[in-house]
């Protein structure tokens, strides 16, 4: 009987275990979050040295480039995500969803988003972004 028991309770911790999911939805609203609060600290936390960010007007930056646009350029005042999903590949995981941005004395726009993070040292960071507008904010095509 202790066998037993100890194999159903073995099986319910299992079915409690960490969604890897989570860590990178984690993630993905930490360094959201640190953009609209200008936190340097926690944008390179969040984002892998070796980022490509491609923004959805075409423009791609590093790392260092993205940080220093955010602080000195930084208009950004919310991203409202939804529909999104996350597939789990080992250390990598891929991000695809929309988002609706919106910025300082501008309409909110839409964008459909796919993001890759990689795991460093136990810690989700972006790798690549890359985004493209579409029609509206209630467009889900």
């Amino acid at each position: 009987m202790t066998r037993l028991t100890t194999i159903l309770l073995m099986l319910s911790v299992a079915g409690f275990a960490a969604d890897p999911a989570d860590g990178v939805r984690e993630a993905s609203a930490a360094w959201r979050k640190a953009t609209v609060q200008k936190d340097a600290a926690a944008l390179r936390r969040y984002l892998a040295d070796d980022l490509g960010y491609s923004h959805s007007n075409g423009k791609t930056q590093t790392k260092a480039e993205y940080i220093d646009a955010v602080l000195k350029t930084g208009h950004y005042e919310s991203f409202t995500d939804s529909d999104t999903k996350i597939q789990i590949y080992g250390k990598a995981a891929v991000l695809r969803g929309f988002v609706d941005v919106k910025t300082e004395n501008q309409p909110a726009y839409r964008v459909l988003t796919l993001e890759v993070y990689v795991q460093n040292n136990g810690q989700w960071q972006m790798a690549a972004h890359q985004s493209v507008r579409v029609n509206g904010p209630n467009t889900k095509e």
